[in-house]
């Protein structure tokens, strides 16, 4: 054999560490300067949620099985998560000032009173303060039941990992109404209430951690402007905060939007259509139909949230068309309720990066 075929084992181990290291170094040097929407994020939907008691979805399941089916998901504990890797959230909370507004469910009442909730879940629906559950009466058991337990959780991860990448949290304002007799009417999200969101979590995060929509927008005349022209920060600047945004449409966030012309500080991204002047994060959640927008929204620039999978449809048939089509748009951030696959199901359809993780 020609001697410049042979490479001692030494040499061999040697000139693979060197190939590692610079890979390393050239991906550091590269990651450096990498901004927010170089990342591609996959989080959980419903973050919060507990399975329905099984009695109540039994019952579910008799009168409306495709309602019950929509259901049937759930997530462990927000401090898994994150130790998971996750870092992008959904959380649905209702304004319940006074407290005791969501104390007695009547899904609570119909079949199994005193099995489902504990005791600390009890004490903390008396409590004035916004509470974190899916649907009022039916859809009501949550890991956190109240906002500022959430938030204490995220908090706690944050100041042991203060290094993390930003943490994005999308908020929907539950206000709709069942119209079912006995259900719980929530209160709606006037000025009050989004001040008291506000204050809540400012309360608890100070405003050091939270990366305010006035950041982003700094000299441009609009955060459309500043996104388009300038961008999203670097993630090294972004490392160890949060980032808050409102999913609901204008016309639900008008009170908001008139809270914007008053005094601040004002923590959160609102999610108008691409080139709204306060357009920064947009929500499309169907990458099949909404591909085209997608991708002409990521090429400006916007931070963009979408769907891998909806209602446990995807997950029952281990269909990977829309997740595919979520990874393939290039939206930077995607929500699933599959990122464990659910043993339940046949294919064990999941939402996960090659290499495990969920954040690349």
């Amino acid at each position: 054999m020609p001697s410049s075929c042979f490479i001692r084992p030494a040499a061999l181990a040697f000139s693979a560490l060197a190939v590692i290291f610079a890979s390393l170094v050239v991906f550091a040097e590269a990651h450096h300067d990498r901004k927010l929407t170089d990342l591609t994020y996959i989080g959980s939907h419903n973050s919060y949620k507990r399975a329905l008691h099984p009695k109540l979805m039994r019952w579910l399941n008799r009168i409306d099985t495709k309602t019950a089916e929509a259901l049937d998901y759930s997530h462990p504990p927000l401090t898994t998560q994150l130790n998971l890797g996750l870092r992008l959230f959904e959380l649905d909370i209702f304004y319940d000032p006074e407290g005791n507004l969501y104390q007695d469910p009547l899904g609570d009442a119909w079949l199994f009173r005193d099995e489902s909730f504990s005791t600390k879940h009890s004490q903390a629906l008396q409590m004035p303060g916004f509470k974190v559950l899916h649907a009022q009466d039916v859809d009501f058991r949550s890991h956190c039941i109240t906002l500022a337990e959430c938030l204490s959780e995220m908090v706690r991860f944050s100041t042991e990992n203060p290094s993390h990448v930003p943490i994005v949290i999308t908020f929907n304002l539950k206000s709709q109404t069942i119209e079912l007799p006995g259900f719980t009417v929530p209160l709606p999200f006037n000025q009050t209430a989004l001040k008291a969101l506000q204050r809540t979590i400012i309360d608890h995060l100070g405003l050091g951690r939270i990366f305010r929509p006035t950041a982003l927008q700094g000299r441009w005349t609009s955060l459309a402007a500043a996104v388009e022209n300038n961008g999203w920060p670097l993630i090294e600047t972004l490392r160890g905060k949060f980032l808050f945004v409102l999913d609901e449409s204008e016309e639900t966030l008008n009170p908001y939007s008139a809270l914007l012309a008053t005094p601040g500080p004002h923590i959160f991204f609102k999610t108008p259509p691409m080139g709204h002047p306060d357009a920064a994060i947009l929500i499309l959640n169907d990458p099949i139909q909404q591909s085209a927008e997608i991708r002409q929204a990521v090429n400006k620039g916007y931070l963009v949230r979408t769907r891998a999978d909806a209602d446990t449809l995807e997950a029952r048939i281990n269909d990977s068309t829309r997740r595919d089509a979520a990874f393939s748009s290039g939206a930077q951030l995607i929500s699933t309720d599959y990122y464990q696959a659910d043993p339940r199901f046949e294919g064990r359809y999941e939402v996960r990066f090659e290499n495990g993780g969920y954040v690349r």
